[in-house]
C-alpha cells in the first residue's frame, strides 16, 4: 500500500469511530475510548497524506 491509501484508510477509519460516537449511546468511558481511537487514526491518516504530498513535490521539483 502507498502512503495514499494508507492515508485515506486511516481517515476514514477515523470518521467512522468519531460518527460512531456521536450515533451510539455509550457510557462516558468508552465513549471516551473511542473518540481517542478517532482522532489517533485521523492524525495518522493526516501524516500519511502529507507525507505523499511532500514526495510528490519534491519529484516535481526534480524534474523543473
Amino acid at each position: 500500500m502507498n502512503d495514499v491509501s494508507k492515508g485515506l484508510l486511516f481517515v476514514l477509519g477515523g470518521i467512522v469511530f468519531l460518527l460512531l460516537s456521536f450515533i451510539l449511546p455509550l457510557p462516558a468511558p468508552l465513549w471516551a475510548v473511542i473518540l481517542s481511537a478517532s482522532i489517533i487514526l485521523n492524525c495518522t491518516g493526516t501524516v500519511f497524506l502529507i507525507r505523499f504530498i511532500k514526495k510528490s513535490d519534491q519529484v516535481e521539483k526534480k524534474s523543473e
